[in-house]
């Protein structure tokens, strides 16, 4: 392999017969593949293939040299490439960084060389656009500004495309704003067929979204039982502060009269034990005395 690189340079330092063609342009989408085709003129007589990858980094990614295939050089495309019988050159997984400039060098057993160059573009897939509605409706018309946003894609292009629902074009005109993402029309109750397309778009893929702003303008009618939306949040949210509030002063209460009975208690508690000390107390002073009284006793019987 190295003696067909050095021998590849040695033609060129020779000056020998080379051809390189225009910038052949190869568009892919990520996670998609690319072909990269090695075009053989007729009688040319191939020898030895080299497909390298030169912008943004120089390396080669594939070759043909004495009658064998290699796609095993270290490079951020290891393990993604396929070069098949007819040289073309096969990219799997695409990424977005793999957008840049590859060469095919392809050598003849008379020593003549042709170089081939593709700048190989990967794009991101869009995906179906949202559009939102802003109206704003006046005495007679009615102010429409249509927002459309994808979420993925890259070097998308927007556009719009209105209908009737008659077939007739469009008697109101329409301003686009912001790179055609905005759109803004006024609309009478004569169009309240009218639709708007959002077409979104790149050298890949293409996808869109149709709405009928008319229906927007209209406010909704409140529910039955009186309330509009913000004001059954406001209701529940006062809801949700009284029940807090009860129950707050619920536990305080409970806690408090918790407090009471069991002070209540200790005092009933405290009254018994001293009531008991008292007449475990005031009986022993009685013996004593009666004790004292015997002994008063026996000695005057004694002295008698």
């Amino acid at each position: 392999m190295e003696l067909s690189l050095v021998t590849l340079v040695l033609f060129l330092q020779a000056g020998t017969i080379c051809r390189m063609e225009k910038v052949i342009q190869i568009i892919g989408h990520k996670g998609g593949a690319a072909h990269l085709p090695a075009i053989v003129p007729a009688g040319f007589s191939t020898k030895d293939v080299f497909w390298r990858h030169l912008l943004p980094t120089d390396h080669l990614v594939a070759s043909f040299s004495r009658g064998s295939f290699d796609t095993t050089y270290q490079s951020s495309f290891y393990g993604r490439v396929q070069l098949l019988h007819n040289f073309t050159l096969v990219i799997l997984n695409l990424e977005l960084k793999d957008t840049g400039i590859f060469a095919c060098q392809m050598v003849d057993t008379k020593g003549h060389m042709r170089l081939h160059r593709f700048h190989l573009t990967i794009y991101e897939v869009v995906v179906k656009p949202d559009v939102q509605v802003y109206a704003s409706r006046g005495t007679m018309e009615c102010s429409v500004f249509l927002a459309c946003n994808t979420s993925t894609g890259s070097n998308v292009t927007y556009s719009w495309m209105t209908d009737t629902g008659l077939g007739l074009p469009l008697n109101r005109t329409y301003t686009l704003h912001d790179d055609s993402r905005i759109l803004r029309t006024l609309l009478s109750p004569s169009d309240h067929e009218v639709s708007f397309t959002c077409i979104v778009m790149n050298p890949v893929s293409q996808e869109k979204t149709i709405i009928s702003p008319w229906t927007h303008c209209f406010t909704k009618p409140e529910p039955k039982n009186g309330f509009s939306s913000g004001k059954v949040v406001l209701f529940i949210g006062i809801f949700l502060v009284v029940t807090f509030t009860f129950m707050m002063f619920l536990v305080f209460l409970l806690t408090r009269v918790s407090g009471k009975h069991n002070f209540k208690r200790r005092r009933e508690k405290i009254d018994e034990e001293t009531l008991q000390h008292n007449e475990e107390t005031g009986g022993q002073e009685r013996d004593l005395e009666l004790e004292n009284s015997d002994e008063r006793f026996l000695q005057r019987e004694t002295s008698l």
